[in-house]
């Protein structure tokens, strides 16, 4: 992309005025402004770029009441800020800013703010809050004041495109906090939309995920520094999207973004696997839930009769973005805990375990030193932890410890920590309710079941449920969730946080810390112990295999019908607990039962990054759908119910997946157990009303 752009830096008061009225006229137009220095002889750095654009209005050199004149002025005639700059301090700063006729209205706008409590609407905290809340996005920010004094302008447009973004700064970070920032949020795809530097030449940062194409950035430079950066790699084809400055004299420092082009690439719309004229509803559920929320990424798969009749992967995202393929493996969090209950159930079916049995019995946990047992814990069963009744509330006390509690229980000085001493450390905590009197959801409950199915197999956790589960179906690429983003397999799609967090390392490094900052999703948490409750990772048609299993009843390769029967019975504990959070839940499945005595079951999964539902019903049919952003996932449930019976495509998917079929007797079988269920379904009860589905919270 060829950009016709004037760019200049350290201009006084007249030079940037000259610039305006010779440039203007000749069709170029400020993206990017930036005033620092004395306030009163503040210096200015611009880049301009020849196109066609919204009309525009500018001022400079002006305080802070000329620019609240300059604002009403031009947002009564439908501008909005595009630009928002000021250096000098909080008693008497001076102000540049541009502003543009408007298609949205009048974007939110506020100067003068301090830094400080959320709840008070004179502080940028607030600001933010109030955009999140609203479905804004920065735009532009400035800081100036010092240290003691800070003061920030903002601009807050209509996230129209649901980009997600992340600010970080407001305190004033140095060089050093922010290229860790910096280095961070790379590791997620994101980046810096702009730097501001206040006087102080401390940096306040917005990041965003979508995409320009290649990109430098540069922050930390002096005047001269600046001047080699812009004239390498302009002649390697980029030029400066944005140039900001801070501080006085020869301590003025400059951040700068290089790229091909200053505007997002737009997003498109891509769907791949083969389409079916029936399934268009589908399509069309997903299509608009994706433009809606934002989601880049999304994989169905719907199985029927124990076979996968349809698959398809779906993008929303720029062309320079990995297309999700029907095959491409997607983290499933908590959709990871059905896949426990059937490791657990096979135990039984064994007679190795009863649901009776009790946990300390088979596990003998010992408290981290200096801690002791709660009595009552001796009392958690099997089913208990099953159910979500073991005894632990999270809305009063996280049932999943932090690495650094666990780390200095042990005395460890170093992560990671093990799902063991995890375990152990939690058997030292006491209980929330006695065992059964309540239910409570739990992911402690399942890191424990994944320790019993280790116990009872004699090998890791994930290679019993490998052997056991996947390979049985023969299914190759469901694993553990692996933690950086470096690291993961290849057909992996990205998980994008919807807030861009950040955080120390969960996996790697001293603890108490400091340890290097991470995406929150690649590391922030140690997914290295979710396996049994939430650290699966597979694609979609892998689930697909799974739910189909239950198609084919005496065949069924995981379990046996009697003990599907346990698995998916509703427990009479339920009865006589308190406070019961998921009434329908059976050993690891929410469940329900329509009027013609059909029963379905399904789990949601909810991590950063991530949204999965799989749901199976006992006349033969089901999905599984993941999403790579955590603002859960389409509701695929009404246009499959509203189809007809001789609108399910026919043949099997599996094949062509890399997934072998189900041997045809055992598909035969199958069908007509299909058959003999919706004959005996009275034709008002195939279309299930909408509001009736039953939903399950997304939960990690």
């Amino acid at each position: 992309m060829s950009v016709d752009f004037v760019a200049t830096h350290d201009r006084t008061h007249a030079d940037y005025q000259n610039q305006w009225d010779t440039l203007v006229p000749q069709g170029y137009r400020p993206i990017s402004l930036s005033v620092y220095g004395d306030s009163g002889n503040p210096r200015y750095a611009a880049i301009w770029v020849r196109r066609q654009g919204p009309a525009f209005a500018g001022i400079h050199g002006a305080t802070p009441a000329q620019f609240q004149t300059f604002f009403d002025t031009w947002a009564a005639r439908g501008f909005s800020p595009s630009i928002v700059t000021a250096a000098g301090p909080a008693s008497n700063p001076v102000f540049a800013s541009i502003m543009e006729a408007s298609s949205h209205g009048v974007s939110l706008t506020r100067h003068g703010l301090q830094s400080g409590n959320v709840g008070d609407s004179s502080t940028l905290e607030h600001w933010i809050d109030q955009a999140r809340q609203n479905d804004w996005i920065p735009r532009w920010i400035a800081s100036y004041g010092d240290a003691n004094n800070r003061r920030f302008a903002v601009v807050l447009d209509p996230n129209v495109n649901q980009v997600r973004w992340d600010i970080a700064g407001w305190w004033g970070e140095d060089h050093a906090a922010y290229q860790a920032r910096f280095d961070a949020q790379v590791l997620q795809w994101a980046r810096p939309a702009f730097v501001t530097v206040s006087p102080d030449v401390t940096y306040l940062s917005v990041f965003r995920e979508d995409s320009i194409g290649p990109w430098v950035a540069r922050h930390g430079m002096t005047s001269a520094q600046y001047q080699s950066e812009f004239n390498r790699w302009v002649a390697a084809g980029l030029f400066p999207v944005y140039v900001q400055g801070g501080g006085l004299g020869a301590g003025t420092r400059f951040a700068a973004l290089f790229a091909e082009r200053d505007q997002p690439l737009p997003r498109q719309f891509t769907i791949t696997g083969p389409a079916v004229a029936a399934m268009q509803p589908v399509d069309d559920v997903v299509e608009n839930f994706m433009r809606t929320n934002g989601t880049r990424g999304t994989a169905v798969a719907v199985t029927s009769g124990g076979r996968l009749v349809y698959s398809r992967g779906y993008t929303w995202a720029e062309p320079d973005y990995a297309p999700v393929e029907p095959t491409s493996m997607f983290r499933i969090a908590s959709c990871s805990k059905p896949i426990t209950s059937i490791a657990i159930h096979q135990l039984l079916e064994a007679g190795q375990i009863s649901l009776g049995d009790s946990m300390q019995a088979i596990l003998a946990l010992a408290p981290a030193p200096g801690s002791v047992a709660d009595p009552r814990l001796a009392n958690v069963t099997l089913l208990n932890l099953l159910t979500h009744t073991g005894g632990w509330d999270r809305s009063k006390v996280s049932d999943l410890p932090t690495p650094d509690a666990v780390a200095a229980a042990y005395s460890l000085g170093f992560l990671p920590v093990t799902r063991p001493e995890v375990a152990g450390y939690m058997a030292g905590q006491p209980l929330q309710f006695a065992p059964g009197a309540e239910q409570e959801y739990s992911n402690l409950g399942y890191l424990l079941l994944g320790l019993v199915v280790e116990r009872k197999r004699g090998v890791a956790y994930v290679d019993a449920v490998t052997e056991h589960v996947f390979q049985r179906l023969g299914l190759t690429r469901p694993h553990r969730t692996l933690i950086s983003s470096s690291a993961q397999r290849p057909g992996t799609v990205r998980h994008h946080d919807d807030f861009l967090r950040i955080a120390q390392s969960a996996a790697n490094g001293p603890s108490p810390g400091p340890r290097s900052l991470v995406p929150i999703g690649y590391g922030g948490e140690d997914y290295g112990w979710f396996d049994s409750f939430g650290g699966w990772c597979l694609a979609a048609v892998d689930y697909a295999k799974v739910l189909a299993a239950f198609a084919l009843g005496e065949n069924n390769p995981l379990l046996r019908p009697a003990t599907v029967a346990t698995m998916w019975t509703v427990p009479a504990i339920y009865n006589t607990a308190t406070g019961v959070e998921l009434p329908t839940y059976t050993n690891g499945w929410d469940s329900w039962t329509e009027p013609s005595g059909i029963r379905g079951f399904q789990h949601g999964g909810a991590m950063p990054g991530v949204s999965s539902r799989i749901l199976y019903r006992t006349d033969g049919w089901g999905f599984a759908v993941f999403c790579n952003s955590g603002k859960g996932t389409p509701d695929l449930y009404p246009p499959l119910t509203n189809l007809r019976p001789e609108d399910w495509p026919q043949g099997d998917l599996f094949p062509s997946v890399g997934i072998p079929s189900f041997k045809p007797e055992r598909l035969r079988l199958a069908a007509v157990a299909r058959k003999v269920i919706t004959d005996n379904r009275p034709e008002h009860l195939i279309r299930r009303p909408v509001e009736s589905e039953p939903k399950l919270p997304h939960r990690r």
